[in-house]
This record gives C-alpha cells, structure tokens and sequence, in this order.
C-alpha cells in the first residue's frame, strides 16, 4: 500500500529542509560512530542543560542525547525525570525540595516560567563527583537548539545531532505526559522550526510515541531504547511493528547475537549508558555502531 505523507508531516519535512528519505528514515550525512553524550555530559556538568551540552560537544561527541517532557502550558522542557529530581534540584530561595513534595512539582502539571526557576546545578549530583557545580536551569527544547546551534557555528565545528528522548509512560499519561500523538506533534513543531534537516533521531523505550511517530512522520529516524532481557532483537522490532533506525540496548544487553540480529535488520545499534574505557572497548569489538556515555571524552579514539 503506497505510503500517504500527512499535510503535517509534509510541512515539517519542508520546513526541515529534510533530504528525501526512504520510509525508514534514511541517516544521510550521519557519522560512522555515533559519540553520543548522554543529557550532554552528565559526568562532566549538570544534566540536561544547556552548559552540559556544549561541553559534551566540546570534548568530541557528535550526538546529544536529551530528554523530553511537556509542561503545563504546552511547552516541549528538557528534562529527565517528571518531577523534581530531589538530589540536584533546589528551589529559587536556595531550599532543597524534599522527597515528600517532590511530586508537587511535576513537570506537566507546571508552567514552563515556573519550572525555569529551580536550579538543577548548584548542588551538583553525589552520584557523579566530577560533575561541576553551576547555577542551571532546565531548558526549552527549541532554546537548547538554538543555543548548541550558534555554539557549534562560532566555533567552526561539525553540526551536531540531537538524540531526542521521548519520556512516556502509559500508566501516568495525563499526569506525567500528554497521550503520544500530541507529545510527538509539539516535539516536531519545535524541531520544524530550526531547519536542522535530518540532524535529529526521536527514541523512546514507549513503543507508543515511536509507533505514532512513524504514523504521523514516516520519514524522521527513530531509535527504540530497551533495558529488557526477556525479549530478543526480532521479538522488539516484531512488538514495535516496524523497523526502527536505531536499536539501543541497555549495554550489559549486548553480545554477539545483538550484533548480528541488528545487522539482519539494518538497524544501527547503540548502546547505552557506557561509562568506562574497558566496557566501551569491548563494545566497540564486537561491533557496535555507536555509544551513549555520560563521558563523551571516552570515545575521542574511535
């Protein structure tokens, strides 16, 4: 059955300035290895934000990795858990944020000008002694574009790519996300806007925004994460319903098997969250396609 492009998509593809795809999301112009910096370089700097960005990019990664929430008032936030992280955020007057009221501040119940006014870097992060501590906010995804995009053009550097995460959860829908279909639109009428082409990837371990994705935009790239020992390569895509670009395992996943079940369906593959020099050198062996580290300057010989 040939393939409809919606009115939507075919604008945004426009707008985009996207090269022609194949309906799988053709990677043209993508990198061989994939040196992406997981929420920047949250080894390094505070996660998730624009100074960890541009930090990640700064010590060779190719890709950024970010996640994805909407707020109250429509807006597409970056951030990684959907409410406040109480081990790295405080509040305006310098307070920490309990675990008993740390559900009071959920993203999609916020409006964004309120949630920009918790710092998420002052206190830096226990979990990652080398993180250095600085005054951070949570940024807009179309204000992280921006940023890392002149960042990178004052500098004379390789346009990066953006690793845009999905954060979804069937069971919270309504409370910590909108449903899929309108989650997927606000992302892509932010990315519309930037005229990044195809330097974007959207990935999820929620089949659902993929599933709608693919349905809406049947030419932008998709990624699908997985932690999930129980299902094979061949069992997710066949869940999945389609083929995504990129498959990305949780990395104590992958063996030679993986390897040869992405190659079987031209599936680049990607592992996540690498964060020593042995394990990424015994990935990188068996042949993956790429790595997701918080320490992008661990990938600066491949």
């Amino acid at each position: 059955m040939k393939l409809i492009l919606p009115l939507i998509a075919a604008g945004c593809l426009a707008a985009c300035g996207t090269t022609k795809q194949t309906a799988g999301g053709a990677m043209s112009g993508y990198p061989k290895f994939f040196k992406e910096g997981h929420r920047g370089t949250r080894g390094l700097m505070p996660e998730n934000t624009i100074p960890s960005m541009k930090k990640a990019i700064e010590i060779g990664a190719n890709f950024i990795e970010v996640d994805v929430y909407l707020s109250k008032d429509g807006q597409v936030l970056i951030a990684h858990d959907p409410f406040a992280n109480i081990a790295i955020s405080t509040l305006p007057d310098g307070r920490s944020i309990s675990k008993d009221s740390a559900k009071l501040y959920t993203w999609h119940q916020m409006n964004y000008a309120d949630i920009r006014r918790i710092d998420v870097g002052s206190k830096g992060n226990p979990a990652y002694p080398q993180q250095q501590k600085l005054a951070a906010y949570m940024p807009l995804l179309g204000e992280l574009i921006d940023s890392v995009e002149a960042f990178t053009a004052a500098r004379k550097l390789k346009p990066t790519i953006y690793n845009i995460e999905i954060k979804s959860n069937p069971k919270m829908e309504g409370v910590y996300q909108p449903a899929p279909d309108v989650l997927v639109k606000a992302i892509m009428d932010v990315v519309s806007t930037k005229k990044i082409g195809n330097r974007f990837y959207l990935q999820s371990f929620d089949m659902r925004p993929l599933q709608s994705a693919r349905r809406l935009y049947p030419e932008v790239i998709i990624g699908f994460l997985t932690g999930d020992a129980k299902h094979s390569v061949d069992e997710n895509v066949k869940a999945l319903g389609f083929r995504p670009d990129i498959y990305s395992p949780a990395y104590q996943l992958v063996n030679a098997a993986t390897v040869e079940a992405c190659k079987k369906h031209g599936m680049k593959l990607v592992p996540w969250t690498v964060n020593t020099a042995e394990e990424i050198d015994k990935l990188v062996k068996l042949g993956v396609n790429g790595i997701i580290t918080d320490y992008p300057n661990l990938l600066s010989k491949y």
